[in-house]
């Protein structure tokens, strides 16, 4: 099923749908969908949530194994639908593994502080600069000086994007940003 805000950008932009997805793929969703999670501080909330539930998986684990009766784990008996000793291995395992992806938007090196800016904006600019270049259309960043307004047709296009993604921001410092991100690319 096709994104209707990618069916208004592609009529926007005078491009095919195609186009639009092309630019903006899965990975400008994750990306969005990871900047609003470090924004918020969710990923670390995540984290923190994620690993409490490792760490009361291996509490469980080590007195299970603690159990007197035929070394620990043998001591409890599989029956309908209840995790084995295995089970709650794998299981905390997973917890653990899924708290260190939540960590990854938290952590500095992997995940730099946007430093002000909106990271989902920047996002969504750099997906319409990629777009632009793409279908070699001119990734200008012109300005009104009568009202601030985009007077090129790529800052037009960084801006209704930005309202189709409900997104809060300025469009002249993303469109700045992607234009640079996609052009330091292309050369």
């Amino acid at each position: 099923m096709t994104d209707s805000r990618h069916e208004d950008l592609a009529a926007f932009v005078g491009c095919t749908v195609a186009d639009v997805e092309a630019a903006f793929g899965n990975l400008a969703g994750f990306a969005l969908w990871a900047a609003n999670r470090s924004r918020t501080g969710e990923a670390r909330e995540d984290a923190k949530a994620l690993q409490a539930i490792a760490d009361d998986l291996d509490k469980a684990i080590r007195r299970i194994e603690a159990l007197p009766e035929h070394d620990g784990g043998e001591f409890v008996v599989p029956m309908d639908g209840l995790p084995t000793p295995g089970d709650l291995c794998r299981l905390r395992d997973h917890f653990r593994s899924q708290a260190a992806v939540a960590a990854h938007f938290t952590h500095p090196d992997a995940y730099p502080s946007p430093k002000g800016k909106n990271e989902q904006a920047r996002v969504i600019a750099e997906a319409i600069a990629r777009l632009f270049v793409a279908t070699g259309r001119a990734v200008g960043k012109g300005t009104s000086q009568l009202d601030g307004e985009p007077t090129s047709k790529y800052g037009q296009a960084v801006k209704k994007a930005l309202d189709l993604y409900g997104v809060r921001a300025n469009w002249r410092q993303p469109a700045k940003d992607g234009a640079a991100s996609v052009q330091a690319n292309t050369n």
